[in-house]
């Protein structure tokens, strides 16, 4: 329609605000060949319901270890290591070489490190992981890089800690939850480093956005975090999926089971990771308030994020109504 024209790129006509797969349709033998790759999907679904039921398995192993957490930790991880690349094989991803990759500072605007001895995934315990949430496969991977503490906004902005399958569950509803005891990102952060439970992966603009925008941030997310550099600092993180084909990881429309099937009919998807560093993160931010420290990073990430960002989703919303 006209009135959504004013959105779409000028060069390729792709609008950033609707499914990235409803840009490439699949011909006649595309088409035909799924329906010969239906048992290999079948097959491919099963194998993610038993990851699933394994991931939940690894939880009650592990509650009893709550109370030696540093023994719990690496038994945990392990688990979920399994668990997460288990289901991640069930979905039909592929991970490619070289997937891996500290972001590139001049693509960034960032002043390059004077040390680079840094690598992806080194965040410790109770660091803050900044990414922008695109489908539950995000979940899954990052559960199997970081077997971290997963944090949603609640709906009144407020942070949310999850599980890994309790993140799940919040990205499958795909519906933001009333806010329950008041907690902090500072506080959900020392809880991780004390526990013993790893960095700490914030999805700040909630599961709502389909991987070509960075939305706004709500500021409650981050009340009373003093510095984006403390406690125990911030890395950002972002995920590019493999956009060709009739369907792609990016979860913006139909349900929860839906999704799941529609990846394993896919042949096959493919994952990239942007990291960037939390020295590197602090370096950038040195000298920053903490909400010119946001503003910042959410620039940053928009710059890790491919595609087309755009910050008039408000706009684009209210002339669906």
């Amino acid at each position: 329609m006209e009135k959504f024209r004013q959105f779409a790129d000028g060069g390729t006509g792709v609008n950033p605000f609707v499914p990235p797969w409803s840009h490439y349709k699949a011909g006649l033998l595309g088409r035909l060949f799924k329906v010969v790759f239906l048992p290999v999907a079948v097959m491919r679904l099963c194998t993610f319901a038993m990851a699933i039921m394994w991931l939940a398995l690894a939880e009650l192993i592990c509650w009893p270890l709550n109370i030696i957490p540093v023994l719990r930790r690496p038994l945990h991880w392990l688990l979920t290591y399994a668990g997460c690349c288990m289901a991640l094989i069930g979905l039909g991803f592929w991970f490619v070489a070289g997937g891996n990759q500290i972001a590139d500072h001049r693509r960034l605007k960032l002043a390059p490190p004077k040390v680079t001895n840094s690598r992806c995934f080194d965040a410790r315990r109770g660091c803050l992981v900044i990414a922008n949430m695109q489908g539950l496969a995000d979940v899954l991977y990052l559960g199997m890089k970081l077997c971290p503490v997963f944090v949603f906004p609640a709906a009144d902005g407020s942070p949310v800690a999850y599980s890994l399958l309790g993140a799940l569950r919040r990205v499958g509803a795909r519906r933001t939850v009333p806010s329950a005891e008041p907690q902090t990102l500072a506080m959900i952060a020392e809880a991780a480093h004390a526990g013993w439970k790893g960095p700490v992966v914030v999805f700040p603009e909630g599961a709502r956005t389909n991987g070509t925008a960075i939305l706004a941030w709500k500021e409650s997310t981050f009340k009373g975090l003093d510095s984006m550099d403390k406690p125990y600092g911030t890395a950002l993180m972002a995920l590019e999926y493999s956009r060709g084909g009739a369907y792609t990881p990016h979860h913006t429309v139909g349900t929860a089971f839906q999704h799941v099937l529609h990846h394993c009919i896919q042949p096959f998807h493919t994952v990239r990771s942007c990291w960037l560093p939390s020295s590197d993160v602090a370096n950038a931010i040195k000298g920053k308030s903490a909400s010119e420290a946001r503003a910042f990073l959410r620039t940053v990430l928009s710059r890790m994020v491919p595609g087309v960002p755009c910050s008039e989703h408000l706009m684009f919303l209210k002339l669906r109504l």
